[in-house]
C-alpha cells in the first residue's frame, strides 16, 4: 500500500497554503490578497506544465515555485523576492503536523502491508517533515527520485519498481481527485479516495476502487481484525 502525503496523511491543505500566502505576503511587505495570490499561483503552475503537456520537464518544487512566484509577483505588480517566497513556502510544508490519525492508522496498516508513501514534493522538505512527525515508512518516493509528478504515471510505475511487485498490486491512498485517482488509475493501479472534506468527484475523473472520509475508515475496510 502507497500513502500520499500533503493532504492525506500530513494536515496540510488549501487554507494553510492560503495562509502561508499572507506570512509570505508580511515577511516582504507586499500588498496583496492571500487567497487572490495562491489562485494565481495554482494558475501559473498549470500554465508552466500545460506548455509541456505531451512532454512533461521535470523541475524541483523549490524551482518551479520560485518561477511560479516571478510570474505572479510581476503580474500582480509586487516587488516580491521569488526565492525568497520558494524558501518559505517550502519551510511551511516541512514544519506540518500530521493529521491526528495518521500515526495510529500507519501502525494498524504495519503487520498487514509493506507501507509506502509517494509525494509530490522534493527529498528535503518532505524527509524534514516525516522526521517531525514521527512517521515511518518502508520506502518513499517523491517526484524528485522519480522526475516525474503525479497524475504522471511515470511516478507511480517508479513506485512498483522500487517495490520490485506488480503495479497491479498496489492500493494508492490520496486525497486529490487528480493527482490521487487519475494518476494511479492511468497507471493500472487501484486506488483509494481519502475524501475527507465530502466533496464532489470532478466529472473527468475516473471512479476510485474505494472512497472513505477518514484513514480510520480506511483501516476498517483493510484489517479484518478490527
Amino acid at each position: 500500500m502507497a500513502l500520499d502525503a500533503y493532504g492525506t496523511v500530513i494536515d496540510f491543505t488549501e487554507p494553510d497554503f492560503i495562509v502561508t500566502m499572507a506570512e509570505i505576503c508580511a515577511a516582504q511587505g507586499l500588498d496583496a490578497n492571500a487567497a487572490e495570490l495562491w489562485r494565481r499561483f495554482l494558475r501559473a503552475s498549470y500554465l508552466m506544465r500545460s506548455e509541456h503537456h505531451a512532454d512533461p520537464v521535470y523541475k524541483r518544487y523549490d524551482q518551479a515555485w520560485a518561477d511560479q512566484f516571478e510570474y505572479v509577483f510581476k503580474r500582480m505588480r509586487l516587488s516580491g523576492d521569488a526565492w525568497a517566497a520558494a524558501r518559505q513556502f517550502k519551510a511551511a510544508l516541512a514544519g506540518a503536523s500530521a493529521f491526528p490519525d495518521a500515526q495510529p492508522v500507519i501502525e494498524a496498516l504495519r503487520p498487514h502491508y509493506r507501507l509506502a508513501l509517494l509525494s509530490n514534493a522534493d527529498d528535503d522538505f518532505l524527509t524534514e517533515c516525516l522526521d517531525r512527525n514521527g512517521l515511518r515508512f518502508d520506502t518513499v518516493v517523491t517526484s524528485e527520485r522519480a522526475e516525474a509528478i503525479k497524475p504522471n504515471p511515470a511516478i507511480f510505475e517508479y513506485l512498483a519498481r522500487e517495490l520490485d511487485i506488480p503495479i497491479t498490486n498496489i492500493l494508492y491512498v490520496g486525497d486529490n481527485p487528480v493527482p490521487d485517482v487519475l494518476g494511479p488509475v492511468r497507471a493500472g493501479m487501484k486506488c483509494a479516495w481519502v475524501n475527507r472534506n465530502g466533496m464532489r468527484k470532478p466529472r473527468n475523473i475516473p471512479q476510485p476502487d474505494v472512497r472513505v472520509r477518514s484513514l480510520e475508515e480506511l483501516v476498517g475496510l483493510l484489517v479484518s481484525d478490527r
